[in-house]
């Protein structure tokens, strides 16, 4: 049986869960507003699904929950300040991005991939333009104030050399067949001074990374497969050799030596890495001083629970 002073307690508690609810930013059909511009639940949603992590907000955890938000708010900030400055993304841009990420795949099998991660395709769109449009800004205002000095890079390399060192490397072309009778056979088509590639695909059994020769190092191969394909000379051919992958069959292109790698190699490689990780830094920096000018707050209820309102609301 709840008291009169029980009930008054509770309406207390449901009034002050209500208003909680109902704060801007906090009510609605919103998940947080950034300068009283409401970032919706259909947002967050599909910013949620795009980023792999479903579309259903009570499945993730009151952290994830924020992390999601927080890039909503941050993709807000960016793009109103693109807009300021005049920032566009072309559609050749955006169909470009498409084609990359869709990788050959056909409409019926890229349409049943945004279907697993639960987000439709006009939502997937939309999420990977936002996403450009703030890449973009972010490279076109910050791009100017990345310079990486001689200096720079040379410090990075006294201090990383490990990085740079060279195992002994050997190129080859390689090819893994079923039986060790086709696997003969390659080899003898080959040694007859048939190209590799077409006869492996004679055979059925197209060439390892499309036919494209390899640098290999050592370890990434059976130890007693290894060890016959370092003792080779390059324009030699080996095979079948077998391993549990079936019988391999390997052309020998060149070798060179292990190294301990030079500045003047890796200063491309360092100068690439410098300047992606002051652009990040600097990036962080900007996003955080446009938070600081812009009025952003919650839903706490949405965050906490993963719903607009408290149970039972």
């Amino acid at each position: 049986m709840v008291t009169r002073g029980g009930m008054r307690w509770l309406a207390t508690v449901c009034l002050l869960l209500a208003a909680a609810c109902s704060q801007p930013g906090g009510g609605g059909k919103t998940v947080a507003t950034v300068d009283g511009q409401a970032i919706g639940l259909e947002d967050f949603k599909a910013q949620a699904a795009f980023m792999g992590l479903g579309g259903d907000p009570r499945l993730l955890s009151p952290d994830l929950r924020r992390q999601v938000v927080d890039t909503l708010v941050d993709q807000w900030l960016v793009m109103a300040r693109a807009r300021e400055l005049g920032i566009s993304l072309e559609p050749e841009e955006l169909e470009a991005e498409e084609t990359r990420l869709r990788q050959g795949l056909s409409d019926s099998d890229f349409e049943r991939a945004l279907t697993v991660h639960g987000i439709g395709y006009a939502q997937w769109r939309t999420a990977l333009a936002r996403r450009l449009l703030v890449q973009k800004t972010l490279e076109l205002v910050l791009s100017p104030k990345v310079c990486i000095t001689p200096q720079e890079v040379r410090q990075y390399f006294q201090t990383h050399r490990d990085q740079f060192r060279r195992p002994e490397q050997v190129l080859a072309q390689h090819a893994v067949l079923p039986t060790r009778e086709l696997a003969r056979r390659l080899v003898q088509k080959v040694a007859a001074g048939e190209d590799m590639g077409r006869a492996a695909a004679e055979l059925g059994a197209p060439l390892v990374d499309g036919g494209e020769p390899v640098w290999l190092s050592r370890g990434h191969m059976p130890p007693a497969l290894e060890d016959k394909i370092f003792a080779l000379k390059p324009g030699s051919l080996a095979g079948p050799l077998a391993s549990d992958y079936g019988y391999h069959v390997v052309k020998l292109l060149a070798k060179r030596p292990a190294s301990p790698g030079d500045l003047a190699t890796a200063a491309g490689r360092i100068q690439h890495h410098l300047a992606a990780a002051k652009m990040e830094r600097l990036a962080a920096q900007w996003v955080n001083d446009l938070r600081s000018q812009a009025k952003v707050e919650y839903n706490q209820c949405f965050l906490d629970q993963g719903r607009l309102r408290p149970p039972g609301r």
